[in-house]
């Protein structure tokens, strides 16, 4: 073997294993073996293409798009490469090349169902667009496997939905939702959320030791449903000079599970609670606060913040915890009619995280845990909760953000009704309503599809078929 042979071969097996620490969540390791081969190896085209991909979830997106412009220049017919720098064009904003790059990916590979989808969320579709011919011509072929066809369905859904072919649309988006073959406990989840309404008041007495460091910024937590409207309210709140929007971290969530495995740990003598001055529990709860400001302030907020947002909305679970982790935390709460907020989520081909809302019956069961604990957190002493109803911001703008950043503590700043015009990174789904000024046609969608959401109705205890109610007004 010669030693050109042999260095490829080293490489291979190198890039195998970055593969394999990349896709265990392991970024650093498998940082280091990309930056490895490409110091062996500069221009190679797969080690800049993954490392982009990590630059991107490391929030370096105009750093991941530069390598994998290079991967491109050595690999043009790589549909990934352009499947995958499409997906960070349009987290920075970068539309139109984020719409050329998808439209390449399948070019290049016909039967590239993400990329359909990926072009589909981004274009509002005209009747008689050949996009749909082109999905539906890919939905014949025997061989797809089911990935790809809930891929592609997804996107025929967003075609039909755009066109008003509302029935055609559902039923699109049923067999989506089949095809993703999510698995959801409604049990397992409930108990989990009783689990955190229990534990609670172990750490009625507890309190956060650490103190702020000097002037640095605080943070503001944005929660509720999924496709509430946390994205829209994130950016207006971003769009103040002093606020620094951190998108959605899952901070928070890895240092209240860990708490919680130490309060479940604590030895309770029957019939007696469990000592809330543990100092088991004060010093977790101390370590929790200090892991959590750590990673949050490590982040390149820039000069002159005094409050990042922290934008995941199932971050209401924790908010019994945070209340003895960050006494006095800001809690933005986003509320949407229920129909809505089910039927976005149902639309939505959520990667990760979301597994309820691939089933309306799994959904709208979710939605009902949701309110009963955010009911009982907001009833609680202590937890300084703002509510923000996403059709009261759609009628009424100016005067919700200026009620919003009084909450925050803010004074007033045009630039939060210009929200559209703030540019940075949005990883959501909701990157193209948070870059537009404020439309009303998201407001009581779920009406175009009332026939085929009784199910979902009736565990919400709605009536699809006479207006529903939601906070005393008719929609």
């Amino acid at each position: 073997m010669t030693d050109s042979n042999a260095q490829i071969l080293a490489i291979k097996d190198r890039l195998g294993q970055a593969l394999v620490q990349h896709r265990a969540g392991q970024l650093r390791n498998a940082e280091a073996l990309y930056q490895d081969i490409l110091n062996e190896a500069p221009e190679h085209p797969d080690a800049l293409h993954l490392l982009g991909l990590i630059r991107g979830e490391q929030g370096q997106e105009y750093i991941g798009i530069k390598l994998i412009e290079r991967a491109l220049r050595k690999r043009p017919l790589a549909a990934a490469y352009h499947h995958n720098i499409a997906g960070l064009y349009r987290r920075v904003g970068e539309m139109a090349l984020a719409k050329a790059r998808f439209q390449d990916a399948f070019s290049l590979k016909p039967d590239y169902g993400e990329a359909y989808q990926g072009y589909a969320e981004m274009v509002s579709f005209a009747p008689q667009d050949p996009f749909l011919h082109a999905v539906e011509r890919q939905l014949t072929n025997p061989d797809l496997n089911d990935q790809t066809r809930c891929y592609l369905h997804f996107a025929a859904g967003k075609y039909l939905d755009d066109t008003a072919e509302y029935d055609q649309a559902f039923k699109h988006y049923e067999l989506a939702n089949g095809l993703a073959a999510r698995s959801f406990s409604g049990a397992k989840n409930r108990a989990f959320f009783q689990d955190l309404v229990y534990f609670q008041p172990d750490l009625q007495s507890i309190e956060a030791r650490a103190e702020p460091v000097g002037d640095e910024p605080m943070p503001i937590f944005v929660v509720g449903m999924p496709r509430s409207g946390t994205s829209l309210v994130e950016q207006i709140l971003a769009s103040h000079s002093g606020v620094f929007g951190a998108g959605e971290l899952n901070d928070l969530a890895t240092v209240s599970l860990q708490l919680m495995k130490t309060l479940k740990a604590q030895p309770a003598p029957a019939g007696i609670r469990r000592d809330a001055s543990s100092r088991l529990v004060q010093v977790a709860v101390d370590q929790a606060q200090a892991r959590y400001l750590g990673a949050l302030r490590d982040r390149d907020y820039g000069q002159g913040t005094q409050w990042i947002v922290d934008k995941h909305p199932l971050n209401f679970r924790f908010l019994g915890l945070l209340r003895a982790m960050i006494p006095g935390a800001k809690i933005v709460h986003v509320r949407r009619h229920p129909l809505d907020t089910c039927v976005s989520c149902f639309f939505q081909n959520f990667t990760k995280g979301q597994d309820y809302s691939f089933n309306l019956t799994n959904l709208g069961e979710f939605y009902i845990d949701y309110q009963r604990l955010m009911n009982h957190w907001s009833a609680m002493p202590g937890l300084n909760i703002h509510t923000v109803t996403y059709e009261s911001l759609l009628g009424s703008p100016q005067s919700v953000i200026e009620s919003l950043l009084a909450f925050c503590e803010l004074p007033f700043e045009p630039a939060c009704l210009t929200f559209y015009d703030t540019i940075r990174p949005v990883s959501t789904a909701s990157f193209n309503q948070v870059r537009q000024p404020i439309y009303q046609t998201s407001k009581a969608r779920w009406r175009h599809y009332a026939q085929h959401l009784g199910p979902l109705a009736r565990v919400l205890d709605l009536d699809v078929e006479s207006p529903a109610m939601i906070t005393g007004s008719r929609l």
